[in-house]
C-alpha cells in the first residue's frame, strides 16, 4: 500500500481533489446502494460505490491503480446502462454523462500518476475515448430517430379526409395536429424579419373574473376563421384577417366552479366526413368547461349542436357521485380520434384523499353518447358504474391534453398523480402503476 506524501505542483493537487471527489461520490453510492440492495433492489450502486471509494483513495495517494479501478468501474457502468436501458438516449444521459466526464479527468491525471510515460497514454486514451463517445453518440442518435409510420390503407380521419385540414396555412388542433407535432412548415416569418412584425389587430373577450384568472388559450385557425375560448369558457369565432367577431357562445359557467384559476387552454375542431358543409354542425367546435361539461357548437354559427347530448352539452360528472363545485374541471382541449371525444379532467388536488375519480371518458362526437370510461381500478368495466356506485375515487387524473393517432385508433394519456398525493404510500397498486405514466387506450374499447 503506498504511503501518503504531500502533493507537489498544480497537477498533484488537482489529482488529490479528483480523488476526494470520486471517493465522496463512491461513499454516497455505496451507502444508498446498500439500502437499495437490502430492499431487494439493484446491487449495481453498492458495487460501483465500493469501486469508486477504492479508486478515490488510491488517486489521493497518487497510485496509478486508482485510475485502472476507475476505468473498470466506468466499463461496468457502461455495460449496466446498456443492459438496463439499451440505446434509449434520454435514459442513458444521467447514467453515463457524469461518469464519462470523470473518465476524461482520470485520464488527465495519468502524467501525475505515471510520470513521462503517462503523457502519451493520457493523450491516446483521451483521443480514443473521444472517438468512441462520438461513435456511440451517433449510434444512440440513430436508434432514437423518430419513425413516422404511414397510415394503414383506408384508415379514417385526418390522413385521407380532405375535410380535416393540415397544419400550415391553418392551425387545426391545439398542438397543430392531434399528434401534437407543434410544427408549422410556413417560412414567411423568419429570424431575419421577425423583428419587423407589426400588430394587425387585437380582440378582447371581456371575460375577466375578479380573481383567479389566466389567459392560456391556444387559438385554432381554420380557413378564414380563428376559434378560441376565454378563461370562463366563452367561445368566440373571429375573422382571421381583421379580428372582427363572427359569433360568440357563453356556456354560463358559474364562478363557484373555478378551481385554482379560471383557464381554458384551447378548443377542438371536428369536420364530419362526407357531410354537406351547409348542414348544421357539419363542422363543430368542442370544448371542455370548468364545471365538467363537454360543449359542442356549430363552427359556422356558434349555436349548440342539438343532436349532441342535451342541447349541445354532456356532463362528465355522471358516475362520480356529487363532487364539490370546482373539484372537477376540464381545463384542456379534448382530442378526437375515430369519432370519439376523449377527455380527462383536473381534480382539485391536495384537498381530499378520496376526491372525485380521475376516470378517462370517451364520448361520441355526433351524439355525445358515452363510448367508454377507463377507471384504472375497475378495468373490467368500460361504462357508467352500476346504480349506487361511483367511479373509483381518488385515482390519478389527466388534466392536460392527450394526443391521438387516427391510423392506429389510439389515444395517449399523460397521467398525473392521485388527488391527495403528499404521502404516496397510500397509493393502491393500480395507482402506483399509472401515476405519472404514459397510457395508451384503444378508443374503440
Amino acid at each position: 500500500m503506498p504511503r501518503w506524501t504531500t502533493p507537489t505542483g498544480l497537477g498533484g493537487w488537482l489529482t488529490l481533489l479528483l480523488g476526494l471527489l470520486i471517493a465522496l461520490i463512491g461513499a454516497i453510492l455505496a451507502f444508498g446502494g446498500a439500502q437499495l440492495a437490502a430492499l431487494g433492489g439493484s446491487w449495481y450502486y453498492l458495487i460501483v460505490g465500493l469501486l469508486l471509494i477504492a479508486s478515490g483513495v488510491l488517486l489521493v495517494l497518487r497510485d496509478v491503480r486508482g485510475a485502472w479501478i476507475y476505468g473498470g468501474a466506468f466499463l461496468f457502468t457502461l455495460v449496466w446502462a446498456l443492459w438496463e436501458k439499451g440505446l434509449d438516449g434520454w435514459a442513458l444521459v444521467p447514467r453515463l454523462i457524469g461518469p464519462l466526464v470523470l473518465m476524461f479527468l482520470v485520464l488527465a491525471s495519468l502524467p501525475v500518476l505515471m510520470g513521462r510515460g503517462g503523457k502519451r497514454l493520457a493523450g491516446g486514451g483521451a483521443l480514443g475515448l473521444a472517438v468512441l463517445t462520438v461513435v456511440f453518440g451517433f449510434a444512440v442518435a440513430q436508434a432514437n430517430r423518430a419513425q413516422i409510420a404511414s397510415p394503414a390503407p383506408g384508415a379514417r380521419g385526418a390522413y385521407n379526409d380532405p375535410a380535416l385540414l393540415k397544419t400550415g396555412a391553418d392551425w387545426p388542433a391545439w398542438g397543430g395536429t392531434d399528434s401534437a407535432q407543434r410544427y408549422s412548415p410556413l417560412t414567411q416569418i423568419n429570424k431575419d424579419n421577425v423583428g419587423r412584425l407589426e400588430r394587425a389587430w387585437t380582440f378582447r373577450t371581456g371575460d375577466l373574473p375578479e380573481e383567479r384568472w389566466g389567459a392560456e388559450t391556444t387559438p385554432l385557425k381554420i380557413g378564414d376563421t380563428v376559434y378560441l375560448c376565454s378563461a370562463r369558457n366563452k367561445l368566440f369565432a373571429l375573422d382571421a384577417a381583421t379580428g372582427r367577431q363572427k359569433w360568440a357562445y357563453d356556456p354560463q359557467v358559474a364562478d363557484e366552479n373555478i378551481p385554482y384559476t379560471a383557464a381554458c387552454r384551447g378548443v377542438t375542431y371536428h369536420a364530419r366526413a362526407g357531410a354537406d358543409a351547409a348542414e348544421p354542425c357539419a363542422t363543430k367546435i368542442v370544448e371542455g368547461t370548468l364545471d365538467g361539461r363537454i360543449i359542442a357548437v356549430d363552427a359556422r354559427t356558434g349555436r349548440p349542436c342539438p343532436a349532441f347530448g342535451q342541447n349541445g352539452a354532456v356532463d362528465i360528472k355522471r358516475g362520480m357521485g356529487e363532487p364539490y363545485p370546482g373539484m372537477v374541471s376540464i381545463t384542456s382541449a379534448p382530442v378526437i380520434v375515430r369519432g370519439v371525444i376523449v377527455t380527462g379532467h383536473q381534480v382539485l388536488d391536495g384537498q381530499k384523499r378520496w376526491n372525485a375519480s380521475g376516470v378517462i371518458q370517451g364520448f361520441d362526437v355526433e351524439t355525445g353518447e358515452l363510448r367508454f370510461a377507463w377507471d384504472m381500478m375497475r378495468p373490467d368495466r368500460n361504462g357508467l358504474p352500476p346504480e349506487g356506485e361511483t367511479y373509483t375515487p381518488g385515482t390519478p387524473n389527466m388534466w392536460t391534453t392527450a394526443t391521438g393517432d387516427e391510423a392506429l385508433g389510439l389515444v395517449y394519456l399523460p397521467m398525473g398523480n392521485s388527488s391527495a398525493d403528499y404521502w404516496s404510500s397510500s397509493r393502491r397498486p393500480a395507482e402506483n402503476e399509472y401515476s405519472t405514466a404514459l397510457v395508451a387506450l384503444d378508443v374503440t374499447t
